[in-house]
């Protein structure tokens, strides 16, 4: 007999914030994944923006909702698999540049 206990959802949402095990892909994406497999949704548009501090670098804005939660924000760097997950989902993105 194994005991299963319920994790309140903010402990859920905080185990997602814990270091990716896995090395080689990228750990932000990965993060959003989760989050997408555990029922949050992404509000549109999601945002682009230029990265704080780092010239050049650019940065995706998710704002994720669920319902009986607050809303979340992940932050994913600019790549192709990122870009390509956008295209897939059908996602509206507003650019702001410099």
């Amino acid at each position: 007999m194994t005991a299963r206990t319920s994790i309140p959802s903010d402990d859920v949402w905080a185990s997602l914030q814990q270091p990716a095990r896995e090395s080689g892909s990228e750990p932000r994406l990965r993060l959003l994944l989760a989050a997408l497999d555990m029922n949050w949704q992404i509000e549109e548009p999601v945002y682009l923006r230029p990265r704080w501090g780092d010239h050049g670098l650019r940065v995706y804005h998710f704002i994720l909702h669920r319902p009986c939660d607050a809303p979340r924000l992940i932050t994913v760097p600019e790549s192709s698999a990122v870009e390509s997950f956008i295209r897939a989902e059908g996602l509206k993105v507003l650019t702001q540049l410099a």
